[in-house]
């Protein structure tokens, strides 16, 4: 949810709350009131009869007669109090005939020497009358504060947000690669200006690690290339000399570490570039052409090893995906599929227009199947792996926006990369024939 939204939910619910409280504030204030005017209006009338009966005036045929009381006391019937008092209830209404809210002032007077007492009366509106004008007069207040609220999330919007979507955009379109620092929009707010200075602060450092860990890389893949190849010439000169056959093995085993720890540099390397998004895709290739290509490559291999090749290759799979990190890629995963496999085991490669399945036989993992894909960690521990062809491999499907995913099924590793993210391995198993005749080798 935006955030513009949320201020505006939050403020119609504190408005609905402030207006129903409110509301009861404003009946009960407009009843008090009322009663008050009415309280002090017959006052004043009982107040004008006293004195026209001081006057001796004949109030019988006053106006108001008919609405007001005039009772002489007995003296044993004078209340302790002669203060003014007021009630107020339903009452009947005889000029209308029905009941009505009826408010009644009381007050006491001496008048020659007896007390007097006067009551006068008259309808007010009640609260059941009351409260449908104050409903209907909040009905058109929650309208007209609706209405505005949406013209202000509008213009706040537009107007008090506007900085913080150039910022985000700005942000958005932000490339370690381009190496060109962050230029964030001015704004008159405080705390987008304290956002933008921090933003600036951050990607300021980003850009200059990123520089740093760029130069590190290729100053360690330049300088571990000299003493590795003159590492190299020194031991095969070493072996051309006069040896015990002890030394001959522990040379061998130098030599050995030695490419190993050159394949791991290499290997180190092309991950850093592929995170650093150095390969560019130009053209599609035909990646059924080029799968044909890489498995020729391999035919010495499989036969040295005994395997069975089985393949089903669609024709003319066309794939944005660049040239080198294609063979890389296919070279992996076939060199892989040979290596960790059995003497007279069987290798099928499947190729459609959704994705690609290389199974082959072999032993069970010997560690967590969901770590295979990270650096330096390995199905089984040969002597021969560095462990990197596979996160090299997950490099290359994460850079394209390809699924890559493995499983072992019944004696079986099966890699499965999908083209396309919606695409279903399961389905794409299922629509191969599991038992198709070899192809022969294009």
């Amino acid at each position: 949810m935006k955030l513009n939204n949320k201020f505006t939910l939050w403020y119609l619910a504190v408005m609905l709350l402030v207006l129903l409280i409110g509301g009861a504030i404003v009946y009960y204030e407009i009843q008090w009131k009322i009663d008050r005017v009415e309280v002090v209006r017959h006052q004043g009338l009982n107040d004008l009869i006293a004195d026209q009966i001081r006057q001796g005036g004949d109030y019988a045929n006053h106006p108001t007669r008919k609405r007001a009381t005039i009772t002489l006391l007995a003296p044993d019937s004078i209340p302790a109090s002669l203060e003014s008092f007021y009630t107020h209830g339903p009452g009947w209404n005889p000029e209308f005939q029905r009941r009505e809210y009826k408010l009644i002032v009381t007050s006491f007077y001496k008048i020659g020497g007896h007390i007097y007492r006067i009551s006068s009366y008259s309808f007010i509106p009640s609260f059941y009358q009351l409260l449908p004008g104050v409903v209907d007069s909040f009905k058109w207040i929650l309208l007209l504060l609706l209405i505005m609220v949406a013209i202000s999330a509008r213009l706040i919007s537009k107007y008090i947000l506007a900085p913080f979507k150039r910022t985000l955009k700005v942000i958005q379109s932000f490339d370690l690669k381009k190496r060109q620092p962050l230029r964030l929009p001015q704004t008159q707010t405080d705390e987008f200006r304290e956002l933008s200075g921090f933003l600036q602060k951050m990607t300021d450092k980003a850009l200059e690690d990123y520089q740093l860990l760029k130069e590190f890389t290729e100053n360690a893949a330049h300088e571990l290339q000299t003493p590795t190849a003159i590492l190299r010439g020194k031991l095969e000169l070493l072996m051309e000399s006069d040896i015990r056959d002890e030394q001959a093995i522990l040379i061998a085993e130098m030599q050995n570490s030695l490419e190993k720890l050159s394949r791991i540099n290499s290997s180190l390397i092309l991950l850093a570039r592929l995170e650093n998004q150095e390969y560019v895709a130009g053209q599609p290739i035909d990646f059924s052409e080029f799968l044909r290509e890489t498995l020729a490559f391999f035919e010495e291999l499989i036969q040295m090893k005994s395997l069975t090749l089985r393949t089903h290759i669609a024709e003319h799979v066309l794939l944005p995906i660049n040239r080198s990190l294609a063979d890389l890629l296919l070279t992996n995963l076939l060199s892989n599929a040979i290596r960790h496999n059995t003497l007279h085991g069987n290798i099928e490669v499947i190729l459609s227009r959704s994705g690609l399945v290389i199974s082959n036989t072999g032993n069970p993992p010997g560690g967590p199947t969901a770590e295979l894909f990270q650096r330096f960690k390995k199905g089984n521990q040969s002597a021969d792996s560095v462990g990197i062809g596979l996160a090299i491999v997950k490099q290359i499907c994460d850079l394209h926006n390809f699924n890559i995913q493995y499983k072992y099924v019944y004696n079986q590793h099966i890699l499965e990369i999908l083209f396309q993210p919606e695409a279903h391995a399961s389905k794409l198993l299922q629509n191969v024939d599991r038992t198709l005749h070899p192809e022969p080798l294009k």
